[in-house]
């Protein structure tokens, strides 16, 4: 793993500290009261009234949200905040005053730090009032009632004063907006009071320890396989231990160290093959699975998709690799699945013969030969008592290729900020007897880059733009001014992405479009 969130070069460590808090919080030793440290740390400014602190008692935020507003408290108000006392304010608030499950879901994109997510569509006028700054998901990853929306568009205007001036504001009456019509608004989408918090924060929370199975998926990289073992550190956290393998067969070993807030909201660093990792996982609310994804703590637009089930879990296949097989084709399948025993029996459905050669705790691996004559379709895969539909697809052809992200950015590094890459994925799909369209997963592609307009080809962004390598990631050039190009620009590019795929003598083409943009000095723990 390689990831690429540039990080802030004009922040000392202390503060990168601060704001990262996942990369202290979760070696923190028990952590004191944090009511007590709120009264202490915070009610100077935010009086208290039997319990209640003002504007603090009037929000909910992710653990994130919780750290960029103490984060501002310290550069902004001057507050003298320790780091084992942040630690704690940040999981007492985000414990006491978060989102439930299903309030976050929408949004997680922005938490997990996925590269090239599309952002919510919350309407044209919250996409140019608010999402012309930063992403609407930092709006919804927020609770407030209508009066506190109101303090919140003041604030703005009092933190960034030329906000009203700034582009997508000069043509419509912003202040007026800003005031009356969007805090009822946001009110009414993201209030205060919910159901969804009433019943998540009464409830008890299943504890993460034990043994898990797990699967990973690096985009244009690996697939990984095997468990997890989780168990208390006797000082509020959690260690993960990782025993896994990529299905080139390699071991791939690695533990973590995290906090869990909100009773799902898992936070960990560690490493993962050797290589330094940052976890953003959540837990389904039974606590039965854990899903998110892991990044390089220096380049977030490089890591994975994690997913973990419980191994005690009810019987279930958890993910099938490869996900599809070609007609008259042969090789090897590996089933990821719980309640399984190592003489279990393996079924890859109609027109696939399947012989079990190695069951490892919840790993399977299986010899498959697919009929000349199989049809194409998904199909039921069956471990024992663990069944899974449309883990499994067989082909005949590739009717189909899709890039993946269909619209991608990338930035040009230089100084003290690197690059960000872009990673693209080949995805194949076919079609079966109905015409519906059947995803094959990830396959090999050539990848090649061409200008995206006519503009783009007379200024050869095709040239100055970076590189695209073997394996569908671009590198982009280093940040000018670079005298070579006309006015002396910089090295941006406006580019397509295409990817041929060969199926027999077959070749099938699918195309993205790149961005190739200037470098990004300031990267928020959201969006």
């Amino acid at each position: 793993m390689s990831i690429g969130a540039p990080r802030l070069p004009w922040m000392s460590a202390s503060l990168l500290a601060l704001l990262c808090f996942a990369a202290n919080a979760v070696q923190a030793a028990e952590a004191p009261d944090g009511q007590a440290l709120v009264r202490t740390y915070c009610s100077g400014c935010h009086l208290e009234h039997d319990g209640v602190f003002e504007r603090i008692s009037s929000i909910r935020k992710t653990p994130e949200g919780w750290t960029m507003t103490l984060f501002r408290m310290h550069n902004v108000h001057g507050l003298a905040l320790p780091e084992e006392a942040s630690d704690a304010i940040t999981r007492y608030l985000a414990d006491t005053q978060g989102l439930a499950p299903s309030e976050t879901a929408p949004s997680r994109f922005a938490l997990e730090r996925r590269p090239n997510a599309k952002d919510l569509d919350l309407g044209p006028d919250l996409a140019q009032m608010c999402g012309r700054c930063h992403s609407l998901a930092r709006v919804a990853l927020q609770r407030r009632d209508a009066d506190d929306w109101l303090k919140h568009m003041h604030f703005h205007v009092g933190q960034f004063p030329s906000l009203e001036y700034q582009a997508s504001g000069r043509d419509r009456p912003w202040w007026d907006i800003a005031t009356k019509e969007l805090p009822p608004k946001l009110g009414a989408l993201f209030p205060l009071h919910t159901q969804a918090w009433s019943d998540w924060n009464g409830r008890t929370h299943r504890e993460p320890t034990g043994h898990w199975v797990v699967v990973g998926h690096e985009p244009g990289g690996r697939d990984l396989v095997g468990t997890a073992d989780i168990a208390s550190d006797g000082k509020g956290g959690y260690t993960a231990r990782y025993r896994l393998r990529d299905t080139a067969g390699r071991d791939v070993a690695g533990d973590s160290h995290a906090l869990l807030y909100t009773g799902y909201e898992w936070r960990g660093r560690g490493a993962l093959g050797g290589v330094a990792s940052r976890e953003v996982f959540a837990l389904s609310e039974d606590g039965v699975r854990m899903s998110g994804r892991w990044f390089d703590p220096e380049h977030s637009e490089d890591g994975g998709d994690w997913t973990a089930v419980r191994a005690d879990a009810p019987a279930q296949v958890v993910a099938v690799l490869p996900r599809a097989m070609k007609a008259g084709a042969s090789g090897t399948v590996t089933i990821v699945a719980t309640g399984v025993g190592p003489a279990s029996s393996v079924s890859l459905g109609t027109g696939v013969t399947a012989k079990v050669v190695l069951a490892d705790d919840g790993v399977i691996q299986a010899v498959a030969e697919v009929a000349a004559d199989a049809t194409t379709g998904t199909r039921t895969v069956s471990v024992g008592p663990a069944a899974g539909t449309g883990a499994f697809a067989v082909y005949r052809k590739i009717d189909q290729v899709d890039v993946q992200p269909s619209y991608a950015i990338a930035r040009v590094g230089g100084g003290k900020v690197p690059p960000v890459t872009a990673q693209f994925e080949a995805l194949a799909s076919a079609r079966d007897a109905a015409g519906v369209l059947v995803p094959l997963g990830p396959v090999p592609a050539e990848w090649s880059t061409a200008p995206f307009d006519a503009e783009a080809a007379r200024t050869h962004d095709e040239k100055f733009g970076g590189s695209l390598d073997a394996a569908g990631r671009y590198h982009p050039a280093g940040a000018g001014p670079n005298p070579v190009r006309e006015f002396s620009g910089n090295n941006t590019a406006n580019l397509k992405v295409h990817a041929r795929v060969a199926d027999g003598a077959s070749r099938l083409d699918g195309e993205s479009h790149l961005i190739v943009t200037v470098q990004r000095w300031i990267t928020t723990p959201i969006y």
